[in-house]
């Protein structure tokens, strides 16, 4: 006899509603209060650059190839396709660290499997240009960053500008909290919603609705961390995050394995999760694995200058941390409408 297979869980409208409070950029905690200034960001791709560094050293042979590419006002995953398709390839032999921002310059590494195989000829793509190409023994996989580095220019300045220029040596040495930033829950919060239809869902988009779902309930711890003030403070029992420009705290991305945190930090952390029961089911039934993520993060070089009609604020920082983070400390910005 068949058996009845087990419904898959589905997230609460409920609970999702509270949480989308945690994927709306402009309702989370800043750290302190911004200066009073304004302008505008993206008003071209040009404003906003950004540069991928990997984090181990190209070996010159192998049967992947790896370009070096500056993407002009493309989306990452469309860039991947059209490589795939320019070299007969099929998708999957593409690889790519990070997804990178549309509405930017940005340079960042992607892999091409070509075993047996020459380089392929010129490939033209538009709003790409190919800047060095080098062979390497293994597939570039996702999280393969070591850094990111950014130039950024604010247009339309109003307020306090020196304000601006002073708080960069600040935020260098306080650091800022480390949100999820509002390109990993979609237009208005959308991607949250994609796991209240699993069963049209393929894989790709599946991940998208998990990662999107974990990225709030971590928004929202963090959140509620910054408003006790405790973000950059340890609790007792917590684990202090890994890794270069990171603070000592940190919070968990909800999924199978084990809860290392102890005595005040555990006990917060347990308190905050068994708020959303039903979201904790779903990320259950589908185990991904159990990470953390850092509450703070160090912007590395931060600079602000004054250049004629605008800001230039240029730094550093380590992968899964974003730009737009930075920028809400220093100032109230918002982006240019696409043309």
């Amino acid at each position: 006899m068949a058996q009845t297979p087990v419904p898959e869980p589905i997230p609460p409208a409920e609970e999702l509603g509270r949480l989308r409070r945690a994927a709306d950029f402009d309702l989370l905690p800043r750290a302190a209060t911004a200066p009073a200034v304004s302008g505008v960001i993206r008003r071209r791709p040009q404003d906003f650059a950004v540069v991928e560094q990997l984090p181990f050293e190209l070996s010159g042979e192998g049967e992947h190839l790896y370009l070096r590419v500056r993407k002009t006002g493309q989306n990452t995953r469309w860039v991947a396709k059209r490589l795939a398709a320019a070299a007969g390839l099929a998708p999957v032999a593409v690889g790519y660290a990070g997804m990178k921002d549309r509405r930017a310059v940005a340079e960042q590494w992607f892999s091409l499997h070509l075993p047996g195989r020459p380089d392929p000829d010129d490939i033209a793509i538009e709003g790409v240009e190919i800047l060095e190409k080098v062979r390497h023994n293994a597939k570039l996989r996702t999280g393969a960053v070591a850094a990111n580095d950014f130039r950024i220019a604010v247009t339309a300045l109003a307020g306090d500008v020196d304000a601006l220029l002073a708080r960069a040596p600040t935020l260098s040495a306080t650091g800022v909290p480390n949100y999820f930033g509002p390109q990993r829950f979609g237009h208005d919060g959308g991607t949250l919603d994609l796991l209240r239809n699993p069963r049209q869902l393929n894989r790709e988009t599946r991940a998208l609705g998990l990662s999107a779902l974990r990225a709030a309930l971590f928004n929202g711890y963090l959140a509620m961390r910054v408003t006790d003030g405790s973000w950059r403070d340890a609790l007792d029992g917590e684990i202090a995050a890994r890794g270069d420009n990171l603070g000592n705290t940190s919070g968990l991305l909800w999924g199978s394995g084990d809860n290392r945190s102890a005595g005040t930090a555990r006990a917060r952390e347990d308190a905050w999760f068994e708020m959303f029961p039903g979201c904790v089911a779903v990320l259950d039934h589908y185990r991904p694995r159990m990470m953390r993520r850092a509450l703070t993060v160090m912007p590395r070089n931060l600079r602000c200058r004054r250049e004629p009609e605008r800001a230039v604020i240029s730094f550093t920082l380590p992968r899964g941390a974003y730009a737009t983070m930075v920028l809400r400390e220093l100032g109230d910005f918002s982006a240019a409408d696409p043309a």
